[in-house]
């Protein structure tokens, strides 16, 4: 997997949003290790970057439980994250100019297109994806599905636990990413995860915290954790216009946009229902969930 490209990591998180909204948002962490050292020198980039082809580690941050009731004891039980990856995964018209600046949540982003491959024949998805179990979430599923070569991926990842409120917990994915096409106009990749926190609180019904682009069939404004802006996990990726510049034709370039589609959303931004050994696993749908009441802690 020596490849050429870059990558880097957005920090989706900002200070704007934090002093506006009670709620901290679920946001991508910088990475704790890299291939080769490149993080070193990507410190002193604006953004944190890897090589392409980067097979590396990715973080989803989780610092707050759903709605972030002051005095309630509420905790995230399940996170799950859908992969932009398959052959159902979209192009659409959502890039961030810059770190952060994600676009109003009006009107709707749209989806432009299939992305593996798309129109050019430019295969976008995410190539491999291994989650990893963190100290709170004990127990993480995939949810596989068939990639655009027919072979097994994990379309979402579920992780499974009891993270209280106000504690921080970095959810660790490794992941590859394709390589941009040489002959492309393409310089940069935004990849948005779509990605929820189902949480409990004792004696009440439960509820979700979902951090999407904008609403689906199943997850409606009310049900999304931030609805001012865009909010998605992210994930960056440069081209190396050193080794790789873009053809002469193509100006300064072009950003895109990678996402699943709504479809996908639906199907695969749920809760699981597992047995008591770990072994069964279910996806459940959102109004399961949130029709569930905890009576003791850890139930």
């Amino acid at each position: 997997m020596k490849k050429t490209i870059q990558l880097q990591i957005v920090v989706g998180i900002t200070l704007a949003l934090l002093i506006s909204n009670a709620q901290s948002h679920l946001f991508t962490n910088f990475p704790v290790y890299d291939r080769g050292g490149l993080y070193e020198k990507s410190k002193e980039a604006e953004w944190p970057y890897y090589k392409d082809g980067a097979f590396g580690p990715v973080r989803f941050n989780v610092q707050h439980a759903c709605g972030h009731t002051e005095g309630a004891m509420v905790t995230t039980k399940q996170v799950a994250v859908v992969i932009p990856t398959s052959t159902t995964v979209k192009r659409i018209d959502t890039t961030l100019s810059g770190p952060w600046n994600f676009p109003n949540f009006e009107p709707a982003y749209q989806e432009l297109g299939p992305a593996s491959p798309d129109a050019n024949g430019y295969d976008w998805a995410v190539q491999f994806v291994k989650p990893h179990a963190h100290a709170a979430f004990g127990k993480v599923y995939p949810i596989m599905g068939k990639t655009s070569t027919g072979e097994d991926i994990p379309r979402a990842l579920i992780w499974v636990g009891d993270h209280p409120d106000n504690n921080d917990a970095d959810l660790l994915s490794t992941m590859f990413f394709p390589e941009i096409p040489e002959a492309s106009c393409v310089k940069e990749v935004q990849y948005f995860f779509p990605s929820a926190q189902f949480c409990s609180t004792v004696g009440q019904a439960n509820s979700v915290s979902g951090w999407l682009l904008g609403t689906t069939n199943e997850w409606s404004k009310e049900r999304l954790g931030e609805s001012e802006v865009q909010w998605s996990l992210t994930v960056s990726m440069l081209r190396d216009l050193n080794t790789r510049p873009l053809p002469s034709n193509c100006g300064t370039g072009e950003t895109i946009g990678i996402y699943p589609s709504r479809e996908d959303i639906d199907q695969y931004l749920r809760p699981v229902s597992v047995d008591k050994k770990g072994h069964k696993v279910h996806q459940k749908s959102v109004d399961w969930w949130l029709k569930q009441r905890e009576k003791h802690h850890n139930d």
